[in-house]
């Protein structure tokens, strides 16, 4: 009977996700192949691409410290830390996705995040605590609520290369430039393998379970027009070029059922000249410019457009690059001064600013006649007797004008004033195909395809409107536990 599968598990696509599936399937004894539709040079998926930071739910230091090496202990006593429990992440999801996320596989998510990242340890992952937007009280570093607080050694790159070690050490194959094209079905309607395409032509692979792990669509450009809407065409991806949609396609000629947001998608700012690269180039990293709460932003026209300060960066840059690109040529400018350039995160560092030394100097520059009444207007309307605090949502606002700035606003006064141009960079959409708590592929009367699983950006029904940052990795390796184990049990 062992001689009719290829595999008893079969990973279609390399990222974190697929790999998680593909290494816990492993565990169960299983023999498994990966599908990875790129070289081995582009493999790891939108994974390599982040930062690979890691949200999950704790008590305070003494949990986090559990996953993250080399912290000293007097280090270690430095860090003030508050606790971030699994209802406070749990709220927060239903409150950006405006209460669409779907309750059971949230639920599931948080739950299981902080065991996930226990076993990503286990695994042989290494996590480092996060300091990059702390805040120094004293001679302690408070930091900052909501942020994710520790990341993958060597960041998403990192922790791509780690995963395909461990995979490797276990015995999961990975076949290379293998793209699927066609899952393959029994008599009994259940999911049975995967008609693939290669260097030599098409070819079946035999398998007693699937997982689909292959992103969603957002490297497709009549797809981001189709469904993300008109103007997505132009947005340049920042991740992965090879998440064209295949699995979703796939999936759906089987009868999976669609889910969640098809017309959304994460969404953030990118650095201007790489979003005007051709979607065939390889994109830099790192390329994201998500500080706009240090600042203001204007469009093309020197005008602001949206409030900077509505809420934490980590809840609110993944749908900051939709509204860039609604603005004229597609494009808009951070505008930074002297009080505040020193926390512009590390990524800036890549990037050639203008610079001036006043608001006038900064306008001529940049060709923008309208930004010195736009910036004296903003500095005007800052609530100065409001007192600064950017650990909490602190209310310092702007009055008079609009749009106003909710928190954490400040006179553009000091010099030197920097500009960074930005464009819209989509990092993967929201729509998916619909599973259940066992990462089962559900059909369109809401019953399991027999043998098909999904985790990762493919699955639908958690993403709405926008986006928490670290929980991407999160929900890719949580359900791809799930995914792994019970395609195995197959």
């Amino acid at each position: 009977m062992r001689n009719s599968v290829d595999y008893d598990v079969i990973v279609v696509g390399a990222g974190s996700a697929a790999l998680t599936a593909a290494i816990t399937a492993r565990n169960e004894r299983a023999s498994v192949g990966v599908l990875e539709k790129s070289p081995r040079q582009a493999r790891g998926g939108n994974c390599r691409f982040t930062g690979g930071s890691y949200r999950f739910w704790h008590k305070g230091l003494q949990d986090v410290l559990e996953f993250v090496e080399d912290v000293p202990e007097e280090e270690a006593r430095s860090f003030i830390l508050a606790e971030y429990s699994a209802d406070t992440w749990y709220n927060k999801m239903l409150q950006v996705t405006e209460e669409r996320a779907d309750p059971r596989l949230t639920e599931l998510l948080v739950t299981e995040s902080t065991p996930t990242a226990r076993w990503l340890k286990d695994q042989g992952v290494r996590f480092e605590l996060a300091t990059r937007h702390s805040v120094r009280q004293g001679d302690r570093i408070k930091l900052e609520a909501g942020a994710n607080v520790m990341h993958a050694r060597g960041g998403g790159e990192g922790l791509s290369d780690a995963l395909f070690d461990i995979a490797g050490r276990k015995g999961v194959e990975v076949i290379y430039r293998t793209k699927a094209v066609k899952l393959l079905s029994n008599s009994r309607g259940g999911v049975n393998g995967v008609t693939v395409q290669d260097e030599e032509g098409f070819r079946d692979i035999k398998g007693r379970a699937v997982v689909l792990a292959c992103g969603g669509f957002e490297a497709n450009r009549e797809w981001r027009a189709k469904y993300l809407g008109p103007g997505w065409d132009l947005a340049r991806p920042r991740g992965t070029r090879y998440n064209t949609g295949d699995g979703l396609r796939m999936a759906f000629e089987v009868g999976a059922q669609p889910a969640g947001h098809w017309s959304g998608c994460h969404s953030c700012c990118i650095d201007y000249a790489c979003s005007r690269m051709p979607e065939g180039e390889d994109i830099p990293i790192p390329i994201t410019r998500n500080e706009s709460a240090l600042g203001i932003m204007v469009n093309a026209d020197g005008v602001r457009f949206f409030d900077e300060g509505e809420d934490f960066r980590v809840y609110t840059y993944a749908k900051i690059g939709l509204r860039v690109l609604q603005q004229p040529q597609a494009a808009a400018w951070q505008i930074f001064d002297g009080k505040v350039t020193s926390r512009l995160d590390p990524d800036y560092s890549s990037a050639s600013p203008v610079t001036a030394n006043s608001v006038e100097d900064l306008a001529e520059q940049l060709r923008m006649p309208a930004l010195t009444r736009t910036i004296e207007e903003f500095n005007a309307a800052v609530q100065e007797d409001v007192p600064l605090d950017r650990d909490i949502l602190d209310g310092r606002g702007t009055v008079g004008i609009t749009p106003g700035k909710s928190n954490w606003a400040q006179k553009i006064d000091q010099p030197p004033l920097v500009a960074y141009a930005v464009g819209c960079g989509i990092t993967f959409t929201y729509g998916g195909i619909k599973i259940n708590t066992r990462a089962q592929v559900l059909d369109t009367e809401g019953e399991p395809i027999p043998g098909l699983y999904a985790t990762g950006e493919i699955v639908g029904g958690i993403w709405h409107k926008a986006y928490i940052g670290g929980g991407g990795i999160a929900l890719g390796t949580v359900f791809g536990r799930i995914a792994g184990a019970n395609a195995a049990g197959e």
